[in-house]
């Protein structure tokens, strides 16, 4: 029997709910052992998740909500309610930003409370309530207590250096199976219009010391992966070199993933990454347009110049992995500007270029503006740009097609030589043409097996591009055969060398991801 059950619905087994460990982390004392948490994926069928949550006997259910998941999230409440309306439903997370103009959903309905923002403290002083009916909630909780009895809680922003750290919840097979997900602050400095991290203001850290204590007993327990929850790592240069310094002993077995601004990347930085091996460290950046007035537009800030040139230092005195972001969909780009940055970028040559279409998150500046701007969204999640007066639907489900292809073939670094030998510097063009080719030959963009790609590029290149058939198979070959790939297809067996054997690329490190390997592979064969 488990009284108090966080749920939590990820995109993948890989994923871990973060939210779910510092909420259970930070329970009353006396109702911590009471707690537990159940992860499922949109994948999972939700009538048989509902039997799973059944099985603990919960008397308090927390569902963490995200736009991702909230379909799967508003079955399992009309479940949850209507067949065992004594449990107190109680729903938090960052779908919940904007309650009061969306009680007629069905799961905004049937909670019993909606805790909009930080839910560390409101959520012990409801369990409290509910299941410690001897225990002075308002003396405990002097914050919430006027709060506590209101359906909707705006809960106020927490102080955290008081709370507790929730790494003593990740699991043997968490650290062994799932990526583990880490923060040392909370906010943004920035004020971005489509983000709702730009209404989290101050900018808040934990303590460096408990943070590092809390690591090294990851470290211990077999850690090897850590992906900062940081919007911006470097928003503190010290904090940033502090980070960097205390995994220095472990430089060779761990894996870093950071998200920081382009802009701010001094040469103190740099050198303090320089000294990590090749693939330990992958850096996100969002550099979301190029476009100067589209940038003024959302509030960002840019200057493009110098953000090129950061990354070009970045790619040349470290062996960091760039993983950049371009949002399509954004208020005054066209595609041709958007193809612009995107050629820019392109050859700044960052290792991946993250795609992704513009959604309206509830009660974002940008979500305030959409229609003044013409904005024309999807009413069902995850509420995705649809048309704007600069790009028609025809160009967003284009660029659609586009963003799957490259994360396939480029990001993931299945084809990416194929694809260079393919596009050359009008890149943008070429694989747009390309990606159209590919639609109008398959009709799909998923579901494409290895070898298929294989005939569907090679088809390509000799009928299209108009490449003598060794000559693309050359560059095929190379990419299929870095990928550990030994079964040759059909089509490639004639044109292979005489003295040919079968070769695997080399690791970068038992600290690297796949994707980086494969990266770091096209740097050993010098493409």
């Amino acid at each position: 029997m488990t009284d108090i059950l966080f749920v939590a619905c990820n995109a993948r087994f890989s994923h871990v709910a973060f939210a779910l460990k510092t909420l259970r982390a930070n329970l009353h004392p006396e109702l911590h052992d009471r707690s537990g948490c159940v992860e499922f994926t949109i994948q999972n069928d939700v009538t048989e998740a509902a039997y799973e949550i059944f099985s603990h006997a919960p008397k308090v259910v927390g569902l963490s909500v995200y736009l991702w998941n909230i379909g799967f999230m508003r079955q399992l409440a009309e479940i949850l309610k209507r067949t065992a309306p004594q449990i107190k439903l109680i729903i938090g997370g960052p779908e919940v930003a904007s309650p009061l103009s969306r009680m007629h959903d069905s799961l905004f309905a049937l909670a019993d409370h909606v805790i909009v923002g930080e839910g560390e403290a409101v959520m012990s002083a409801l369990c409290a309530k509910y299941l410690l009916p001897d225990a002075d909630v308002t003396a405990l909780y002097p914050e919430c207590a006027s709060l506590i009895g209101e359906k909707v809680i705006f809960a106020p922003r927490a102080d955290v250096t008081k709370l507790v750290l929730p790494y003593d919840e990740y699991t043997d097979d968490d650290l062994a199976h799932r990526i583990l997900y880490v923060e040392t602050s909370r906010g943004c400095p920035y004020r971005c219009a489509f983000c709702l991290s730009s209404q989290d203001k101050p900018l808040r850290y934990f303590p460096l010391d408990a943070l590092f204590a809390a690591f090294k007993k990851l470290i211990a327990r077999g850690a090897r992966s850590f992906k900062f929850l940081d919007r911006t790592l470097n928003a503190s240069l010290s904090r940033a070199l502090a980070m960097l310094e205390f995994f220095m002993p472990y430089k060779d077995t761990v894996s870093l993933h950071f998200e920081m601004v382009p802009h701010e990347i001094p040469d103190a930085l740099i050198e303090a990454m320089a000294k990590y091996p090749a693939g330990a460290i992958q850096i996100e950046f969002g550099v979301q347009t190029l476009t100067p007035h589209v940038a003024e537009t959302i509030h960002r800030q840019l200057d493009a110049e110098r953000l090129l040139q950061n990354l070009a230092k970045l790619r040349t005195r470290t062996g960091v992995h760039i993983h950049a972001d371009l949002i399509a969909g954004l208020p005054g780009e066209s595609f041709e500007a958007f193809a612009a940055g995107f050629e820019r970028l392109h050859k700044s040559g960052v290792q991946e270029i993250q795609l992704g279409i513009l959604k309206r998150l509830k009660s974002s500046p940008l979500d305030l503006k959409a229609e003044e701007w013409g904005l024309i969204f999807s009413e069902l999640p995850p509420y995705e740009i649809l048309q704007t007066p600069d790009m028609s639907f025809k160009d967003l489900t284009e660029f659609k097609r586009f963003a799957h292809f490259y994360d396939t073939l480029v990001n993931n670094a299945n084809f990416p030589g194929t694809v260079d030998a393919i596009c050359g510097d009008a890149f943008f063009q070429k694989f747009h043409a390309l990606t159209q080719w590919i639609y109008t030959q398959t009709t799909a963009t998923q579901g494409i097996s290895q070898t298929r790609w294989v005939g569907i590029l090679f088809k390509y290149m000799t009928e299209v591009a108009g490449f003598a058939p060794e000559d693309a198979a050359k560059f095929i070959i190379a990419d299929y055969l870095r990928s550990r790939k030994e079964d040759i297809p059909p089509v490639l067996r004639p044109y292979l060398p005489a003295d040919f054997k079968i070769s695997s690329f080399k690791r970068g490190g038992d600290s690297g991801h796949i994707r980086q390997q494969k990266h770091l592979a096209l740097k050993e064969v010098g493409q």
